[in-house]
C-alpha cells in the first residue's frame, strides 16, 4: 500500500479490473463522462427510431433505397452506441490513472457516414414522387 500511495493511486495500480485500478476521479469529472455517454445513447436510439419510420412510414420510394436508407441508419444506431461505450470506458479508465483523455480518431469515420447518408437521403427525396 505504501508503494500505491508514494506514485499518487489509491487502489491497486496494476492487477484487477480497471474500474478497481488507479484513484477514484472527480465526481464532476465522472459524471460529465457519464453525460456524454447518454448523449450518444439518445442519439444511437434517435437513429434506430428514424430506421423504423423510413421503413415503416416512407412510401412512393423505391423499395431497395427505403431498405438500403433504413439499413444504413440502423448500421449507424449500432455504431453510435458501441463508440459511445467505447469513448466513455476509456476515457473513465484514462481519468482512473491520471493520464490525458486523448481523443479517439471514430468522430472523422462517423462524419464520413453521415455524408453518406445525406447522400442517400438526397436520393430518397430525389427519386420520391413529386421529388424535385
Amino acid at each position: 500500500m505504501a508503494e500505491a500511495s508514494s506514485n499518487g493511486l489509491d487502489g491497486d495500480g496494476g492487477t484487477g479490473p480497471w474500474w478497481e485500478r488507479g484513484r477514484e476521479p472527480d465526481y464532476r469529472a465522472t459524471l460529465a463522462n457519464e453525460r456524454t455517454f447518454l448523449a450518444w445513447s439518445r442519439t444511437a436510439l434517435a437513429l434506430l427510431a428514424s430506421s423504423l419510420a423510413v421503413l415503416q412510414l416512407v412510401t412512393g420510394v423505391p423499395e431497395p433505397l427505403r431498405v438500403a436508407l433504413s439499413c444504413l441508419l440502423a448500421a449507424l444506431s449500432l455504431t453510435t452506441a458501441v463508440v459511445g461505450y467505447v469513448q466513455w470506458r476509456v476515457r473513465q479508465e484514462r481519468m482512473r490513472m491520471g493520464r490525458p483523455l486523448g481523443h479517439l480518431p471514430v468522430q472523422a469515420v462517423l462524419t464520413a457516414v453521415f455524408v453518406l447518408l445525406t447522400a442517400v437521403v438526397g436520393a430518397v427525396i430525389v427519386l420520391a414522387p413529386g421529388g424535385r
